[in-house]
């Protein structure tokens, strides 16, 4: 499981949006919350899994 970890970085890239943004984007819009805090990592897959659900076109955005 720990091959799944991404930095925040680089979810940052993927997303192509900013730290305030990705905060945001946890609050509003249910993405998923780091798995650990310092640094920052997120479960890869769990990411994948909000983008197929709609990322920010979710019905939770709006």
């Amino acid at each position: 499981m720990l091959n799944d970890l991404i930095e925040e970085k680089e979810v940052l890239k993927k997303l192509k949006r900013s730290r305030s943004a990705l905060w945001r984007l946890r609050k509003k819009c249910g993405f998923p919350e780091p798995v650990l805090n310092y640094p920052a990592r997120y479960r890869l897959s769990a990411i994948q899994a909000w983008i197929e659900r709609g990322g920010i076109n979710q019905r939770a955005c709006t």
